[in-house]
């Protein structure tokens, strides 16, 4: 079955979360800056094409590139760049964090994150597994996107304080994945090794 699907246009969201530091140190220190991504709707039924037929996905990953992080305030701006190849578990409670970029304390008009998804050889640059469920019949379904993906996030008015680090969250709704495809498509559609194959 061939479906394009325009992955994470209006589905992710950018979130700081904060933690102070445990220091005794009196040595004024620049606050880090870390990346996480987190699926949400992983653990039931997404992406409902009737009220009989859902998908839930169960397992999936994503294998970054390089990330890149900006940070503006009015009179500057930070950029660093760096490429990580640890691939992401996009159902694991908890996140992989990555990047850690120092950035001196101060208020922010915008800060914005872009993470490059690539294929790692044969691997597919992101992959998402699951059932298909409608009625009284159920399949393997399997996500694969082999094209690169860019996820960009951004948020406004941000402040950095010396004393805590913080971790950039962004966030993928899964249940937008299938955003467009039907019960019929799916129940239609050629089994590839016993599963149902979505892929770009």
């Amino acid at each position: 079955m061939k479906k394009t699907i325009l992955l994470f246009a209006s589905f992710i969201g950018l979130t700081l979360f904060s933690c102070k530091k445990s220091s005794d140190s009196t040595t004024p220190t620049q606050p880090t800056v870390g990346y996480q991504i987190k699926t949400t709707n992983i653990n039931y039924s997404v992406a409902r094409t009737t009220a009989l037929a859902n998908i839930a996905w169960t397992a999936g990953f994503a294998n970054p590139d390089v990330i890149k992080f900006e940070a503006k305030t009015d009179n500057t701006q930070i950029e660093y760049k760096s490429t990580n190849t640890a691939q992401i578990d996009l159902m694991s409670s908890v996140g992989l964090t990555f990047g850690g970029f120092s950035i001196p304390a101060g208020t922010y008009k915008e800060i914005e994150v872009k993470l490059e998804l690539e294929k790692n050889g044969t691997v597919p640059v992101l992959e998402l597994r699951g059932t298909f469920t409608s009625g009284a019949i159920t399949l393997p379904v399997v996500l694969d996107i082999t094209q690169s993906i860019e996820l960009k996030t951004e948020q406004h008015d941000v402040t950095i304080s010396s004393d805590y680090s913080f971790v950039a969250v962004t966030t993928l709704d899964l249940s937008a994945i299938t955003s467009g495809i039907t019960a019929s498509m799916l129940l239609g559609a050629d089994l590839t090794g016993g599963s149902v194959v979505i892929s770009s």
